[in-house]
């Protein structure tokens, strides 16, 4: 018995091939053919075909493979596995891209229209005739749930292979009472000069002058419009293999950023790395402007202006890893220098793009790695980081020295330290100190403590390096001072309550030599024992007194007057710790009831601006 037919047609410039599924096919009358038109029927449903346009009514829809850079909804851009585009009559996507259905399933299509809209060469439409009655919408909803998926998803139309799309398409549809009627609609004109482009393409991805002066031929003979072209070239480009892969990964950055309407800065570097890439293996360069009009709309991705440390660390490490191995030059002492002033820098300005070279470069060694089978190159990478991470341990060190009270700076630490500025100062001797300590030490938020042990610590290296004292030398005065800056914050502690009740007795010599020794008491209860040294007890005595002036007399001023300077002169000259005094603001505003933006406002004028990592689209 015969299950389906196929019928061949021409009419105008269109090839038409009709596919027709289901019981007693073999003897329906379904079609009627006049001079210029031909018909298609079957139980409320008809689709007929003209020289210039085509018109449908009943169940059913059109699809056809979605050709690169073609509109199409953003949720089907960042499904991988969708290929092909689906459109039930009487259908439309609302503004939230949801389908909505309506009872007028009638239609007229140009062909104009339709290999403009759609497909350029191959378009699809397909009506379903059954024994149902009543609401269409209902009905195209039936549909497009047993029929949808496979439509979308189906490579058979890339393949050309009709025969298994029929079938496929009966077998999801899974009903056996009804005739399925599938109709291929090819444009010869189109067809002929996507054909050939494609061969022209596929071997050098580039075309001859006389491959153009064919393909012109095409155009002329066809009148085939210029938008059109360009259409059926950018596809057949895409298609490629070599290019599908860089341009895919170039798509899915920008899905990605889109979903979040921003693009991180390594985001933003990787889209640039796959254009340098494009131009190097010939990959033409509008597939990726088409991507960014059909995805941004309009939208401008704001440039980075990438720092000329950053620049100098790029043209560093490409000169080493991406040239020709017989160009290839090694890194020399005063590369290094340059790139550990640029990590400092980096970290100094918060700034990742540092590190993005850095990956960037590491995978660009993993890829020659893999290509060549050749790993001499991560040793040189390596030998690279080594001074990296010999950065990374010793601004770790000082900075715990720096700002953390109470650390146990073991001998072992010491000995690293030691090693690694013995590196440093080969590379350069003057880079230690201006990497490290320079900064360090002009920090502002620095405790009076942090940068007394910092010149001790310093000061011991050098004595270690010249034989005149020992690790455990250094380690024991950096122990004693730790242990003097917890006696200074006990006593503060104690005095400052004390001054509460006692202030102005504490001018009398022999009323502060009284509270000492009620101190030294307390603190021996601790388990510190020994007399609270005097000088260190007048020290905490002077700087509750810088206190007290700062927060009774000099902050309501700058208050009153939003006198930032004034402040700043305080800070800065009173020799008192910034992020102690910062947190006494606060409590004075919470006490009195402020308003925090205040504080901020004279925080911000003299506080340096800092910039996010993220580019927003």
């Amino acid at each position: 018995m015969i299950r389906d037919l196929r019928i061949h047609g021409s009419i105008g410039g269109v090839d038409y091939f009709t596919f027709v599924a289901g019981p007693c096919t073999y003897n329906s009358y379904f079609y009627e053919e006049e001079p210029s038109r031909t018909r298609f029927f079957s139980r409320g449903n008809e689709f007929s075909i003209t020289e210039t346009h085509l018109m449908y009514r009943g169940t059913g829809g059109s699809f056809c493979e979605y050709m690169f850079g073609v509109e199409k909804p953003v949720k089907d851009m960042a499904k991988t596995d969708l290929l092909n585009r689906l459109i039930m009559f009487g259908a439309f996507l609302d503004e939230r891209e949801q389908v909505v259905f309506t009872n007028n399933t009638e239609g007229v299509e140009t062909f104009a229209r339709l290999f403009l809209q759609g497909h350029a060469v191959t378009n699809y439409y397909f009506i379903i005739s059954s024994e149902f009655g009543g609401d269409y919408r209902r009905r195209q909803r039936q549909v497009l749930k047993a029929v949808g998926k496979f439509l979308k998803r189906t490579n058979l139309l890339a393949d050309d292979r009709d025969t298994e799309l029929l079938s496929n398409f009966c077998s999801s549809l899974n009903e056996e009472k009804s005739i399925i009627f599938i109709f291929k609609l090819v444009n010869r004109a189109n067809q002929e000069y996507y054909e050939t482009y494609s061969e022209m393409y596929a071997t050098q991805r580039e075309l001859s002058v006389q491959d153009e002066a064919t393909l012109e031929k095409i155009v002329l003979k066809h009148n085939i419009d210029r938008y059109q072209q360009e259409r059926m070239k950018i596809d057949i480009m895409y298609r490629h293999p070599d290019n599908r892969v860089v341009v895919d990964e170039y798509r899915d950055i920008l899905l990605k950023g889109l979903t979040r309407d921003t693009l991180h800065a390594s985001e933003y570097a990787r889209l640039n790395r796959l254009r340098t890439l494009s131009i190097r293996n010939n990959i033409p360069v509008v597939l990726f402007d088409t991507l960014d009009e059909l995805l941004l709309k309009g939208k401008i991705i704001q440039e980075i202006e990438e720092q000329d440390y950053l620049k100098d660390v790029r043209a560093i490490l490409e000169n080493l890893f991406f040239k020709d191995p017989s160009l290839k030059r090694h890194i020399i002492t005063e590369d290094i220098v340059r790139l550990v002033r640029a990590k400092h820098m980096a970290y100094a300005q918060n700034e990742r793009g540092f590190e993005q070279v850095l990956l960037d470069i590491g995978k660009a060694c993993d890829d020659i790695s893999r290509e060549t089978d050749d790993f001499s190159i991560f040793e040189e990478l390596s030998s690279i980081i080594t001074y990296f991470d010999r950065y990374d341990n010793v601004h770790a060190l000082l900075s715990q020295l720096a700002f953390m009270k109470n650390i146990d700076f073991r001998e072992e630490s010491l000995r690293s330290l030691i090693g690694n500025k013995k590196a440093f100062d080969e590379l350069d001797p003057s880079l230690f100190s201006s990497v490290f300590v320079r900064d360090l030490l002009g920090n502002r938020y620095i405790t009076s403590y942090g940068r007394q042990k910092i010149r001790l610590l310093l000061k011991g290296i050098d004595n270690v390096q010249q034989g005149e004292a020992s690790l455990k030398d250094v380690t024991a005065g950096l122990r004693a001072l730790n242990d003097e800056e917890r006696l200074y914050h006990e006593t503060h502690a104690a005095l400052k309550e004390r001054m509460r009740s006692f202030f102005p007795g504490l001018e009398l010599k022999e009323v502060r030599e009284k509270i000492r020794d009620d101190i030294t008491a307390e603190l021996s209860e601790r388990g510190i024992t020994g007399r609270l040294p005097e000088k260190l007890f007048e020290k905490v005595f002077i700087d509750l007194r810088k206190e007290s002036v700062y927060l009774n007399q000099i902050l309501p001023s700058v208050i009153q007057k939003r006198d930032s300077a004034l402040r700043e002169d305080f800070l800065e000259n009173s020799g008192l710790d910034r992020f102690y005094l910062e947190s006494l603001e606060k409590e004075y505003f919470e006490e009195k009831g402020l308003a925090s933006s205040i504080l901020e406002s004279l925080r911000e004028e003299k506080e340096p601006s800092k910039t996010g990592g993220d580019e927003r689209i």
